[in-house]
């Protein structure tokens, strides 16, 4: 049933879940290593530049569902594309204030400066990696899912 729904746009989803989530895991492996660098080199994209991007996609996402939901008729379809949008529009948001979080959480975990780390510095720094992942996954699946939908839009 999901391959009759969907067409061939769900493997297109899959596709781009994967090479989005390694993609992301890349990034912050490489964010998380360029903190160390002099200010000369080449910086990666900062989490709060991502939460920017994030916020904007996922607000025009929202915006086209309830503008759609506004104009939908009876047809169950149409319902069903926009609960889809909304929801997509929703896990957007979700990743855009988890990249916030790491940005913040971050710019913390740059100013330990012990090499022995107590409780609350490893809490630390395992909390800003949670919030890192679930920004990464939450966007790698609201994107991955907006283009199996691409067909009903």
């Amino acid at each position: 049933m999901f391959r009759a729904r969907y067409g061939g746009y769900w493997i297109l989803g899959i596709v781009t879940f994967i090479a989005l989530f390694a993609g992301s895991i890349a990034w912050y492996v490489q964010y998380i290593a360029n903190l160390a660098n002099t200010p000369n080199q080449v910086q990666a994209v900062s989490p709060i530049e991502l939460a920017g991007v994030t916020a904007t996609l996922g607000g025009l996402v929202l915006i086209g569902a309830f503008y759609k939901g506004k104009n939908e008729l009876e047809n169950n379809e149409d319902r069903e594309v926009t609960s889809a949008l909304k929801l997509i529009g929703k896990i957007i948001l979700i990743s855009s204030a988890c990249f916030i979080i790491t940005y913040f959480s971050l710019e913390f975990v740059g100013k330990i400066s012990t090499k022995t780390l107590t409780f609350w510095d490893w809490s630390f720094i395992t909390i800003t990696d949670i919030a890192a992942m679930i920004a990464i996954l939450s966007l790698s699946v609201a994107i991955s899912f907006l283009i199996t939908i691409t067909r009903f839009i």
